[in-house]
């Protein structure tokens, strides 16, 4: 006996299958959607400067200088926590080119051209908060040649074009393998005084 075909099942299938081209044609512009999404979750996270400022005191007896450059470039990726930040030896002024020039060869900057710190934030900034947060960042910083690890402590404060970063330490020069200068036999302190300025913008 033949058996009659299921217009009942093969209708509901029709009706079902009159669904998929548009279905389908929402497909992509649903996943480059959530794909744009994605990407400014993750970009909104960096934020950098090209043109801060970074600058040094050094101390004798009845005496000090200071050290500045406006070359600091560096990120802040507070998604991965990551920090990088660098400033060209050759950007820092003391005001007295002989200084320099001596800064320069005591710095060997035909070698160790950046001073350099990278690292981590040991402390979570919320970025949803529009108030300064101290927070703080574990790293590396490299000075001529030699790489001490450190602490620093991270003012961030948002404002309306970005972050606002100031931060402050510091160090002894001959925990770098560094000399202290001197100046008519009267050498320079050995612990110097840094800090750096700027406004993070967000990539």
């Amino acid at each position: 006996m033949e058996q009659k075909p299921n217009r009942t099942r093969k209708f509901i299938e029709m009706k079902n299958n009159r669904h998929l081209p548009t279905f389908k044609k929402l497909i992509l512009p649903i996943s480059l959607l959530l794909l744009l999404m994605g990407s400014h979750t993750s970009f909104a996270q960096v934020y950098a400067t090209q043109d801060g400022s970074a600058s040094f005191e050094a101390e004798m007896p009845l005496n000090s200088y200071t050290g500045e450059s406006n070359q600091l470039k560096g990120t802040i990726n507070f998604e991965t926590g990551k920090v990088a930040f660098t400033v060209p030896v050759k950007s820092i002024k003391t005001g007295k080119d002989k200084r320099d020039e001596h800064m320069y060869e005591l710095l060997e900057v035909q070698k160790f051209s950046n001073v350099v710190f990278e690292g981590k934030l040991i402390d979570e900034f919320d970025l949803d908060k529009e108030f300064e947060q101290t927070v703080k960042a574990k790293g590396d910083f490299i000075l001529a040649g030699t790489t001490r690890q450190i602490t620093v402590l991270l003012n961030l404060d948002p404002v309306s074009k970005g972050i606002q970063l100031n931060a402050s330490w510091s160090l002894l020069i001959t925990d770098y393998g560094l000399e202290r200068p001197s100046l008519m036999f009267i050498k320079v302190n050995d612990k110097h005084d840094l800090s750096v300025d700027a406004l993070l913008k967000q990539k």
